[in-house]
């Protein structure tokens, strides 16, 4: 069971490796320092879109908007933040947090309901063509 889960923690802390830190940078976050937060990140979303989301009705709209796109809106706005590069940069190696922009589009883009939400295509970087699921 161990090994298992390691084995999809991995598929986290590839991802997250691969991503830059900044725009402009070349230093990219640490997939293994930020993977405990990477996975209550994804697992949280779950769980929370899961019990929004219980199969009753959700019709609602506000705008454009459905209820299922205002959930994950609400959850990407939950960590809006504005970062000069070097912090950006410093923070990549020593934070056990991804900067905020990758807690929204990391576990987000492993999110087959977000995919839906938003029409996003197989493939594209909010729908990974390879989801990351550890729970």
């Amino acid at each position: 069971m161990a090994t298992a889960f390691s084995q999809r923690a991995q598929c986290l802390i590839e991802q997250f490796g691969a991503y830059r830190a900044a725009q402009g940078t070349s230093v990219h976050v640490d997939g293994a320092l930020t993977v405990g937060e990477n996975i209550a990140d994804l697992g949280g979303l779950r769980l929370a879109y899961e019990a929004l989301f219980d199969g009753s009705p959700h019709d609602q709209r506000a705008g454009e908007l459905d209820a299922r796109q205002l959930f994950f809106l609400g959850y990407a706005q939950t960590h809006c933040e504005n970062v000069r590069t070097e912090l950006a940069t410093t923070r990549a190696q020593t934070d056990p947090h991804a900067p905020g922009w990758l807690r929204v589009n990391g576990p987000l883009s492993n999110l087959p309901e977000l995919a839906t939400a938003f029409q996003c295509a197989n493939g594209t970087p909010m729908a990974r063509a390879t989801r990351c699921e550890v729970w």
